[in-house]
């Protein structure tokens, strides 16, 4: 009898230093995604979980960048929008890349891409497609930029991105505790100019630029800056860190208002204003 109990205590102990999951304890199903590619980060082991810290190239406070306020009107989490859809009935196709459960893309063209250049002042959109069911947390770097309290499987389109300074972005996406991979997006100065921390452009309902127009930043400090806009319909001004009202001025026209967060070191560019005549329909878009 003796001998017996022996023999199964020895199996026991062996089967429990064969399964690594006794060893990580319920935290190391969460803290890897299915290619075996730590979740968010570098795997810190203790004696019973797995917990995850967060790299230096994720994080918003490494040198050289700004500290981003999520909450500010000028950012895109402000207008994001998760939407079922399918990429496929809109004649888009999957470039190459990693290719994991939870897979997050920019849409370049008719191709989606793991990494693209987008330029300042663009709308952009962004794909996931979603292994399984739960929230759904978007990052940008280690801010949280979306949470969709829950998801089902399958893709979704996300609207509303906007290149609102000049810059690199990181974004991923975790959800059923796996997180996607990295999506690298740049953004570019394009036409605009880049010599002053805000920048921005006046443009009527066709998209094109409306020169000499006086543009007016205001804050809720009482500050109040102008500028004008060059040929093309762009402006560009020296202001301090902080959300500013944007609007415009020129005999026979009306605007649109925006609103832009000035953000300490980078080229913030706010949302095209909109000018029409006086007496005609009001612009639909930049509301």
């Amino acid at each position: 009898m003796g001998k017996i109990i022996f023999i199964i205590a020895g199996l026991m102990i062996a089967l429990f230093l064969a399964d690594p999951s006794f060893s990580q304890g319920m935290g190391g199903s969460r803290a890897y995604d299915q290619s075996g590619t730590v979740w968010m980060g570098t795997p810190v082991s203790s004696s019973n979980q797995v917990s995850s810290v967060v790299p230096d190239y994720l994080s918003t406070y490494s040198a050289g960048r700004a500290d981003l306020d999520s909450s500010g009107a000028g950012l895109s989490a402000s207008s994001l929008l998760l939407v079922p859809a399918d990429p496929a009935s809109e004649g888009l196709v999957v470039g190459g890349g990693e290719k994991l459960a939870n897979q997050l893309y920019l849409q370049s063209g008719k191709y989606l891409v793991t990494e693209g250049t987008v330029y300042l002042g663009e709308q952009y959109v962004l794909w996931a497609r979603v292994n399984g069911k739960g929230s759904f947390l978007l990052h940008d770097y280690n801010h949280q930029i979306l949470n969709q309290g829950y998801v089902t499987p399958g893709w979704y389109r996300i609207n509303g991105a906007y290149a609102d300074y000049l810059g690199a972005h990181i974004y991923r996406f975790v959800s059923a505790g796996l997180t996607s991979n990295n999506l690298s997006i740049m953004v570019g100065s394009g036409s605009y100019p880049t010599s002053f921390s805000l920048t921005g452009k006046v443009q009527d309902q066709s998209g094109q630029g409306m020169p000499d127009v006086k543009v007016i930043m205001s804050n809720n400090e009482g500050g109040k800056f102008s500028t004008m806009t060059n040929t093309a319909g762009y402006y560009a001004i020296d202001v301090a860190a902080g959300i500013y009202l944007v609007n415009a001025e020129l005999p026979g026209y009306v605007f649109t208002q925006t609103s832009v967060q000035a953000m300490t070191g980078l080229v913030s560019a706010a949302r095209p204003v909109v000018g029409t005549p006086v007496g005609s329909a009001p612009p639909s878009i930049w509301t």
